[in-house]
């Protein structure tokens, strides 16, 4: 038998941090865009969300002991707050200058369909913003910081959010 050991008085954790990812497929436009974007189009999203200890130190007891955070707890956490709610969804921005925007979701509505209403334009850029401050309000109060958050629109465009905000 090999024995490996780490120096249990060694808790320093300044570059531990664990990822998981997720994917839905979800649909949106983008009002005023001057190309293809204004259409209604729809994206296999991809979120990869990193997060690390606040303290530096891992679990220290319990089921959880030796981790920053349970891989199962960040998926339940993440698909409650952001997947589930978003999986097959119309992301419909409630302020856009778009007529036709408005129309549609109205019809999708009408027709018991999935929309989702949100106060930004739904880019990846502000879907990053807005799903780094779910997950930072779910997580303060446990030992959990966001380190990044990472949506991927197409398989070689994302956009992240990183660090303290």
């Amino acid at each position: 038998m090999i024995q490996l050991n780490i120096n249990s008085e060694v808790q320093v954790m300044s570059q531990v941090s664990v990822t998981k990812s997720f994917s839905w497929d979800m649909a949106h436009m983008l009002a005023g865009h001057e190309d293809q974007c204004k259409n209604l189009h729809g994206h296999t999203y991809k979120l990869e969300v990193e997060v690390t200890s606040k303290s530096g130190k891992l679990q220290a007891a319990g089921a959880s002991q030796g981790m920053i955070i349970d891989f199962k707890d960040l998926k339940q956490v993440v698909t409650e707050e952001i997947v589930a709610p978003l999986d097959h969804a119309f992301l419909y921005w409630a302020k856009s200058p778009d007529e036709v925007e408005h129309q549609l979701a109205a019809t999708l509505q009408d027709a018991d369909r999935k929309v989702v209403s949100v106060d930004f334009r739904p880019t990846a850029e502000n879907m990053a913003n807005y799903f780094w401050e779910i997950l930072q309000n779910n997580f303060t109060k446990l030992d959990i910081e966001v380190v990044s958050v990472k949506v991927w629109e197409t398989p070689t465009s994302y956009a992240e959010v990183k660090g303290v905000r």
